[in-house]
């Protein structure tokens, strides 16, 4: 397992009005960020996304800034990102696959095994509107997970699980991270599976 520091935060201060903790995330490890609201989840991602500028500090990962690395080693699907007019929703990941580079058919594999292991092999024959906002989030965690990036950002993935479903998601980020790829958990929950634990919050 690969364990060198992947160095995401350094003191960054993001606009006036969001505080993002240090983090220093090694290969393999499992981050939960205790976000107090879907805006501080946000925030970040659209931080990571290279989206935000820094304002003071630094931002690094695997020794490429934010912006320069963000495409070839962050794994983030937002289903607002599906363009309605595609026929369905394996040709959207099909397309990120293409897109980015990977192999599509063994992407496509495993997002099937990951909406099945997580009972939400239904969403595949669903139209984007047609989606709750559980079956949204559901799948948008397969989709990043099925993705094979270094970072894996994940929003809420154990909301909206049965038991069952929990248990899956959790055995598939300790299965993903023993391979290496970090796993960034953003929720206001405690997650069932984390390494290390760090909160984001408001500035007083």
């Amino acid at each position: 397992m690969r364990r060198d520091k992947l160095l995401i935060t350094d003191g960054v201060l993001i606009r006036k009005d969001f505080g993002l903790p240090d983090i220093s995330l090694s290969s393999g490890e499992v981050l939960w960020l205790e976000t107090e609201n879907e805006l501080q989840a946000d925030v970040f991602i659209s931080f990571m996304l290279g989206l935000l500028d820094v304002k003071k500090g630094k931002a690094f990962i695997g020794g490429a800034s934010i912006k320069e690395s963000t495409r070839k080693t962050i794994s983030y699907i937002d289903l607002s990102m599906w363009n309605p007019r595609m026929d369905s929703l394996e040709d959207f990941v099909k397309l990120l696959a293409y897109d980015n580079g990977f192999q599509v058919s063994a992407v496509m594999n495993e997002f099937k095994r990951l909406l099945s292991g997580l009972g939400t092999v239904y969403a595949t024959d669903m139209n984007f509107d047609e989606m709750s906002i559980g079956t949204k989030r559901i799948v948008s965690s397969a989709i990043s997970l099925a993705m094979p990036q270094l970072i894996i950002m994940l929003v809420e993935p154990f909301m909206n699980l049965d038991k069952d479903s929990i248990l899956f998601m959790e055995q598939e980020i300790k299965r993903i991270a023993l391979d290496g790829t970090s796993i960034i958990i953003l929720s206001d929950t405690q997650p069932p599976v984390y390494s290390e634990h760090k909160a984001m919050r408001l500035p007083s």
